[in-house]
């Protein structure tokens, strides 16, 4: 749908007769990063407030084991049952998303990486964001060992994200040392020294941080020890990434941890086995969609909270949803 159509639709009210199709369904939003001030790269603290304003009026936000327990239950869920998630546990979620949730009194689960957390690391997805940003080059060619290639000219900032996405999308598909590795490669060939804790723009919630939201509304669950593609891993360190990311919350926190988030959402039959055997109860995708009685809580749906309110109406409304499954 055209931007300028879309934006007629929302003021004209035309997607709220369309939450009636999602009876019975569960919807879990995804976020990721905040700002204060307008960023394509984030949800601005004037669009989360808009958001927020609009599953006031149109929604039931619950909290994720609230919804859980529904799902297992088999019990009639609330009409327009919403979840709000954040992954990763950057410091921004406490700066800008936190005060938000509060004000209008909305549960959350943050998704947080114990040892980005504990200082040990980066967000490794950050790093090619930080080296495209940080290279006084103009341009950048990046080389597979299949013989593909990434090349483009960093002209400006949105260039050098948008770069920095594609080679990440890349850099998803190699096992975890061989992309280790590979990161450190094209740091080195475009001069760019990679700091070894997150830059300002980078850095986590402080644990003080995570203990004062977990004692609200803003729970704190595991996204593994350090974020890598846990299909791309050994069962050792898959175990260790469920197992070890658990405990170290659970001490923190001083209660149970029993939801957990995939990142980048990759899994398989493996992965989320390995998921319910490490005691969790739940577990989120980044697969599209909204939930019934039917899914398996280990592979629950999510989807993207777009940040322009229009986008995220057409989405939260359902429209988008019966769209896809019109297509299929």
């Amino acid at each position: 749908m055209k931007k300028t159509l879309l934006k007629t639709f929302y003021k004209l009210g035309a997607f709220a007769p369309f939450h009636r199709t999602t009876r019975g369904k569960i919807l879990i939003l995804t976020y990721h990063r905040f700002s204060r001030e307008t960023n394509p790269a984030k949800t601005s603290a004037g669009e989360f407030a808009a958001h927020l304003a609009y599953l006031k009026k149109h929604n039931r936000v619950l909290s994720l084991s609230e919804a859980a327990e529904y799902l297992e239950s088999g019990k009639p869920v609330p009409r327009g049952a919403t979840v709000i998630t954040i992954d990763d546990g950057y410091a921004d979620a406490y700066e800008v998303a936190f005060p938000l949730l509060k004000k209008y009194d909305f549960p959350a689960t943050l998704f947080a990486v114990t040892d980005f957390l504990d200082g040990k690391l980066w967000i490794w997805t950050d790093l090619m964001r930080f080296v495209l940003s940080e290279t006084k080059k103009d341009f950048v060619s990046v080389k597979f060992e299949n013989g593909e290639k990434i090349e483009a000219v960093l002209s400006d900032a949105q260039q050098r994200l948008a770069t920095a996405s594609r080679v990440n999308s890349r850099l998803k598909k190699l096992p975890n040392e061989f992309k280790e590795a590979k990161i450190r490669e094209i740091a080195e060939d475009l001069a760019v020294k990679i700091p070894a804790l997150p830059t300002a723009g980078y850095a986590p919630v402080s644990w003080a941080q995570a203990r004062e939201m977990d004692a609200t509304n803003l729970r704190v669950e595991s996204h593994t020890v350090t974020h890598p593609i846990l299909t791309n891993v050994n069962q050792a360190q898959l175990d260790y990434e469920l197992q070890t990311s658990k405990k170290r919350l659970e001490n923190i926190l001083g209660r149970a941890v029993e939801n957990f988030c995939y990142p980048n959402g990759s899994q398989n039959s493996a992965v989320w086995q390995s998921v319910k055997n490490s005691g969790y109860k739940s577990a989120v995708t980044t697969d599209y969609g909204f939930n019934g009685a039917e899914e398996n809580p280990f592979l629950l749906n999510r989807i993207d909270a777009q940040s322009a309110i229009e986008n995220f109406a057409q989405s939260v409304s359902g429209f988008e949803w019966i769209k896809q499954n019109v297509r299929n």
